[in-house]
């Protein structure tokens, strides 16, 4: 499946059937060569939403334990596969 997230936007993945799932957001591009994903991880009423900087040229990132193939980076949306 492939997931187009727009800067700024967030999406909700599914880990599976009867898991948890978890948002993760585009924060754009730092620089020209840096990406920012920040994914919100929760656990009952409490949660956190770190930065994590990648280098553009990566073709696979590892969020939350779920490794995601980097198809398509611009500084208005990322494209991701798993």
């Amino acid at each position: 499946m492939e997931y187009q997230i727009f800067t700024g936007t967030q999406i909700k993945i599914n880990r599976g059937f009867m898991k948890s799932s978890f948002k993760l957001m585009y924060c754009g591009m730092s620089d020209e060569n840096t990406f920012v994903i920040a994914p919100l991880i929760t656990v009952g009423y409490q949660g956190f939403s770190p930065n994590i900087y990648y280098p553009k040229d990566l073709p696979v990132i590892r969020v939350d334990q779920l490794d995601f193939d980097v198809l398509e980076v611009t500084p208005d949306y990322i494209v991701l596969g798993d």
